[in-house]
C-alpha cells in the first residue's frame, strides 16, 4: 500500500469533488500525476478506493467519483469562520490560518460560495493571543495574574471564567482575599503577566453563572430597547467603568448606546454616573426625571 498515494487521493477527493462535481478515474489519475504520483492504473485506484471505504471514508459513484461526507459541512465552516471574523482584536494571521484549515474540509467549488472574509484589526493589536494564553494558563493552573487595563494601574487578580458575549470576550475575576466576582471586557486589557502565586480561593460554579447572568442580562430582555447616551465628562476611567457595568455597551462618535429595559433597576444604575453622562432619547430622559422626582419626594416625606 502506497500511503502517500492514499493521502493524496483523499486530498483530491476532498478538495475537488462534491455531489455536484465528480471526477472520473482518468481525471483522478491525471490529478495524481500532477501531484507527482506516477504509475497509477485503474486497478490500483479500484484497490485504493476499496481501502478508503474500509476505513469509513465514503466515496460515492454516480457516473464518476465524489466524496459524500466531510467532517464539517459548508454551513458549519461558514459559521465558524464568520464567528472568528467577528471577534475583536483577533490576530489576523491566526484568523487566516484557521479559516484556511477550515476551508480544507470543503471542496474548492463549495469554497467559492463562501463570501470572502477579511479581517482588519482597528487597533493593530498583535498581543491578543498572548494575553489570552496567559489567562487560559492562569485558569488551568489556578494561578494569579497581573493585568493592566486602559487608564488603570496594574492589578493582581485571580481569573475565574472567560465568557463570550456580543462578539466580545469578558474576563470574570476576583481579587486576593475576596470572593466577590468582577468582570472586564478582554480587549480593554493591555498587558498580562502570569504569576507563580496560587489562587487559593475556589469560586463555586453557581456563583460564577449567577454573576454572568447578572452582568449580561439584568438590563436586557425581550422588551429591551436601544438607548443612546452622550458622554459629558469623557475619560478612560469612565469608559472602563461603563464597560464593566454594561457588557453590551457600544461606543459611538459622541457617546454610547446600549440595549436595556426601562426599569427602576436600570435608572438606579445610571444614577451612579451623576453628571458624567446624559440620556439622548427625550422620552427615556423624561421617564428618568420622573424616577428621580419620585425618589426625591419619597425622601422629603421621610
Amino acid at each position: 500500500m502506497n500511503k502517500k498515494r492514499l493521502l493524496e487521493l483523499i486530498r483530491i477527493l476532498r478538495r475537488q469533488t462534491d455531489a455536484e462535481h465528480k471526477l472520473s478515474l482518468p481525471q483522478i489519475i491525471e490529478q495524481l500525476n500532477e501531484a507527482g504520483i506516477r504509475s497509477v492504473d485503474r486497478k490500483t485506484l479500484y484497490d485504493d478506493l476499496r481501502i478508503l471505504e474500509e476505513f469509513g471514508i465514503n466515496v460515492e459513484y454516480d457516473g464518476a467519483y465524489y466524496l459524500s461526507e466531510s467532517p464539517f459541512s459548508l454551513s458549519e465552516v461558514k459559521i465558524i469562520c464568520d464567528s472568528l471574523n467577528s471577534l475583536k482584536n483577533l490576530d489576523e494571521r491566526f484568523l487566516n490560518e484557521t479559516c484556511e484549515k477550515m476551508y480544507s474540509f470543503v471542496s474548492v467549488h463549495e469554497e467559492k460560495l463562501l463570501e470572502e472574509l477579511e479581517y482588519r484589526s482597528s487597533h493593530g493589536d498583535r498581543k491578543f493571543l498572548h494575553r489570552m494564553e496567559d489567562v487560559l494558563e492562569a485558569l488551568r493552573s489556578h494561578k494569579m495574574l497581573d493585568i493592566t487595563r486602559k487608564g488603570r494601574k496594574t492589578e493582581r487578580i485571580a481569573p475565574v471564567f472567560l465568557h463570550r458575549q456580543n462578539d466580545f470576550y469578558y474576563l470574570y475575576y476576583h481579587y486576593p482575599q475576596s470572593e466577590k466576582i468582577y468582570h472586564t471586557r478582554f480587549d480593554n486589557i493591555l498587558e498580562t503577566v502570569l504569576r507563580d502565586q496560587d489562587n487559593d480561593i475556589l469560586i463555586p460554579k453557581e456563583m460564577i453563572l449567577e454573576r454572568i447572568e447578572e452582568s449580561t442580562n439584568s438590563f436586557s430582555s425581550g422588551k429591551s430597547r436601544t438607548i443612546r447616551f452622550q458622554i459629558v465628562k469623557d475619560s478612560d476611567y469612565l469608559r472602563n467603568r461603563l464597560l464593566d457595568d454594561f457588557p453590551n455597551l457600544i461606543f459611538t462618535r459622541d457617546g454610547f448606546s446600549l440595549k436595556a429595559d426601562i426599569s427602576d433597576a436600570f435608572f438606579a444604575r445610571i444614577t451612579s454616573y451623576t453628571d458624567q453622562i446624559k440620556i439622548s432619547d427625550r422620552d427615556v430622559a423624561d421617564l428618568y426625571e420622573i424616577f428621580l422626582n419620585r425618589i426625591l419626594t419619597c425622601n422629603q416625606s421621610h
